[in-house]
């Protein structure tokens, strides 16, 4: 799961690189410290003699959890705004059936493969070169398994929701049952791989209370809090203060330009969602490329997730204001207007005027530019002194051209989101 920081822009391209390497190197730095780098370590937990994976997995898993609810029943973190990776039942098993084989043949997943090639060992270099050459080849063939790929959607469901019980008693469950696997663990690998209990483990030969017995009590009773503590997810209407709404927006900050709204589509940027809040009538006769057409009538609280960057627009300002608010009042915390809405489109995207004969060279570049720009859009520049209609034709809208038969569609690029 992802939380939308890049999304909503707090920060740009360059930063992200620098946020996921400075990331990935910690990551990949705990991984190895924690022995994770080494196959046969690795591998030895399926022969039950050194359980650290599942300790580790647990720990991170359970302590996650915990954090997450406690955060946001105080209110530090919206869940709604966590991105959850669709699930596709049947293809998501078979994925995960080949990875597991795929573990205990080579004794890498493909984060520890990363991590033991970074640190020089050749068999993780091997790993690593497989894992590189499977991704080429499920590239290959995906467009023949692209219906299987996508089959048994189970949309984006928690476990919660799959059995109907409260979250709250989903985290006390996760809890109690990570605890016993780390004692299941530490008794296998007495048994089985006869190594003695670390001092500070919770089957040490001591009454004292270790601080790792410290961390499963504070566990186990933050999951029973938790268990009476109610759903942490935030409701479909949010608490607003009324006169912060109203400057907001009006702030520049709740706005984007027509012109930088075409930068964006030209550039291919796919971190936002663009809104038509017009009638279907209006939206067939015209509108903006990639605009998904929802009139305001039919905004509702479940019309798209909650992490999604949202741009709203109309005919002018009306509609996208009064959909503005709404949004925002359903829980939506990046929407944005179209600054002047579709008309301002028009005049700045579609049909840029050009400037005097005795214009500045700066302004004959910009017209320049965005004539290059209104010509991408179906546009036409309007020169100065020419003969051009009064109210310039808008562009046709054409349907996507019919794929040959046989052929396999062209799937739309997905949204970035969560890994």
């Amino acid at each position: 799961m992802m939380a939308p920081f890049f999304k909503y822009g707090l920060f740009g391209d360059e930063v992200s690189l620098i946020v996921a390497f400075v990331t990935g190197i910690g990551f990949g730095f705990f991984l190895e410290r924690a022995g994770f780098g080494n196959a046969r370590l690795l591998a030895a937990q399926f022969y039950f003699r050194d359980l650290r994976v599942l300790k580790v997995m647990f720990t991170a898993i359970v302590t996650a959890m915990v954090g997450l609810f406690v955060l946001a029943r105080i209110g530090l973190v919206d869940l709604s705004l966590v991105y959850l990776t669709p699930t596709f039942l049947v293809p998501q098993i078979v994925g995960g059936l080949i990875l597991g084989a795929g573990f205990i043949v080579g004794g890498y997943c493909p984060g520890t493969s990363c991590v033991s090639a970074a640190i020089g060992r050749v068999d993780g270099m091997v790993f690593l070169a497989g894992m590189i050459g499977g991704l080429v080849g499920f590239a290959e063939i995906y467009p023949h398994i692209a219906a299987f790929a996508h089959s048994t959607p189970m949309g984006q469901l928690t476990l919660a929701q799959l059995f109907h019980i409260p979250y709250g008693v989903l985290v006390f469950a996760v809890v109690v049952m990570a605890l016993g696997a780390f004692v299941a663990a530490e008794w296998a690998e007495m048994k089985i791989g006869g190594k003695q209990p670390d001092a500070g483990s919770l089957l040490a030969p001591t009454a004292r209370l270790t601080p790792v017995r410290r961390f499963a009590v504070a566990l186990l009773a933050i999951g029973l809090v938790a268990a009476f503590a109610g759903n942490p997810y935030r409701g479909p209407f949010a608490r607003i203060d009324a006169r912060q709404l109203a400057l907001d927006a009006g702030s520049p900050a709740d706005q984007v330009a027509a012109g930088q709204l075409a930068d964006w589509l030209i550039a291919g940027r796919n971190d936002f969602l663009l809104v038509d809040v017009r009638d279907a009538a209006a939206f067939a006769q015209y509108h903006i490329p990639a605009a998904l057409n929802v009139p305001l009538a039919n905004l509702a609280a479940d019309f798209a997730s909650r992490n999604e960057r949202i741009v709203v627009y109309g005919e002018g300002g009306t509609a996208a204001a009064q959909a503005w608010m709404l949004l925002r009042s359903l829980g939506y915390p990046a929407v944005h207007l179209l600054a002047g809405g579709l008309e301002e489109w028009k005049a700045t995207v579609l049909f840029p005027k050009a400037p005097a004969a005795d214009a500045p060279p700066i302004e004959q570049i910009e017209f320049a530019r965005r004539s290059a720009m209104a010509k991408y859009f179906g546009g036409t520049p309007q020169c100065t002194g020419a003969s051009a209609p009064t109210a310039p034709e808008l562009p046709k809208l054409l349907p996507p051209p019919a794929a040959a038969p046989g052929a396999t569609p062209v799937a739309q690029r997905k949204k970035k989101e969560g890994c």
